[in-house]
């Protein structure tokens, strides 16, 4: 597993993630990190439609993403995604643990409970919306990184 390398340990000549970092490098970094800085707040809308659970869920994001600053109200609807598959990938893991991971089916079979598929294809939707939101760790470091190299970081978008 890679660690990801903060912009305030890099130093000209110090290893830091197994690398020594020249001073155009370490420039380059610090000058895409500012882009993660606080410059006006935004403030997002909770759309009507999300359950008080995924409210929950939007709350906490925001207040965490907040000091990145990387959240535009063009992103609440993708972000309402996001809450909504956290809060529902938290329903089916509270009824599998009062259910169990296999339920009796048709004829006495023992089969997979379905919420456990389900609280599948909800964890694979938090992890590729929280990719694209820049929630995880791995998000920010590539966005960091592709700014560092003086790259659009939206350049993938129109490919």
């Amino acid at each position: 597993m890679s660690q990801v390398v903060h912009f305030d340990h890099m130093r000209v000549g110090q290893k830091g993630g197994g690398k020594h970092w020249t001073a155009a490098e370490v420039q380059s970094r610090e000058e895409a990190g500012k882009a993660f800085e606080r410059k006006k707040k935004r403030n997002l809308k909770v759309p009507s439609w999300l359950d008080d659970n995924a409210r929950k869920v939007w709350r906490k994001i925001v207040r965490d993403m907040e000091e990145f600053d990387i959240f535009d109200p063009l992103d609440e609807d993708v972000l309402a995604a996001y809450c909504d598959a956290v809060a529902k990938h938290q329903a089916m893991n509270e009824s599998i643990d009062s259910q169990g991971f296999t339920i009796e089916g048709k004829g006495g079979i023992e089969i997979v409970n379905p919420h456990v598929t389900m609280a599948n294809n909800y964890a694979r939707l938090i992890l590729q919306f929280g990719e694209k939101l820049g929630i995880t760790a791995g998000a920010r470091a590539r966005l960091a990184k592709r700014m560092a190299e003086g790259k659009d970081p939206n350049d993938e978008l129109f490919d």
